[in-house]
């Protein structure tokens, strides 16, 4: 088994996951929104050795520790392919007010190494992950599965009886609920769902309590 571990990092309170073979300690750091120093001392409290950074999509409370991250241990970053636009917008980046209120813009301003496709199998550190896209939030927001874990890391795609809000730049319900429904929902009912705020849950679970899931919105 993979080691899991999630940290809640930043204002917002995103859960940034590192995954971990344990055999060789090394690791996978999904959505470092923030709080790199936080970060780089889990990472060393557990004596890993980041060998990659994966995004779910390209709001500023997901990517906001990679630079400092990439600097430090010198590793490709991975988003999705259709994440291009978002990811080269500040204005995309950081939707209003949030744009206002923050001063080092550039920060956000990143270098993805490769950018991944539906369906696409990657096997890192001896580690597989599946990447799923699921717009909807962002037009490029992906979710990442491991197989081996029965498990899957959705961003703000999908939240414990909830869903990602639809309203910021890209954004669109419709298709946010299709990628809940045709990619998630498709996953085993066993599979955890880790998301990208609030607690972990099943799909099982949300395919019998979420309703927004289930019925569009009026």
């Amino acid at each position: 088994m993979y080691l899991i571990k999630r940290l809640s990092v930043g204002p917002l309170q995103t859960n940034c996951y590192l995954v971990a073979n344990p055999e060789n300690r090394q690791a996978l750091i999904f959505d470092p929104g923030a709080d790199a120093e936080g970060i780089k001392e889990a990472v060393k409290a557990e004596s890993l050795k980041p060998i990659a950074i994966f995004l779910t999509h390209g709001h500023f409370d997901h990517i906001g520790a990679v630079k400092n991250l990439v600097t430090e241990y010198h590793i490709p970053v991975y988003a999705g392919e259709e994440e291009k636009e978002v990811l080269s917008d500040l204005h995309k980046i950081l939707p209003s007010p949030f744009y206002e209120q923050e001063k080092k813009r550039d920060l956000y301003l990143l270098d993805v190494d490769t950018f991944v496709s539906d369906s696409q199998l990657l096997e890192i550190g001896g580690m597989y992950v599946t990447c799923i896209s699921t717009p909807g939030h962002t037009e490029g927001g992906y979710s990442y599965f491991l197989p081996t874990e029965s498990a899957v890391i959705c961003g703000d795609t999908l939240f414990m009886e909830s869903i990602g809000r639809t309203d910021f730049p890209t954004g669109d319900e419709a298709t946010l609920i299709a990628s809940v429904q045709k990619k998630l929902f498709e996953l085993p009912d066993q599979t955890k769902v880790l998301p990208g705020h609030g607690p972990a849950t099943n799909i099982e679970y949300e395919k019998r309590y979420n309703i927004y899931a289930r019925v569009r919105r009026k």
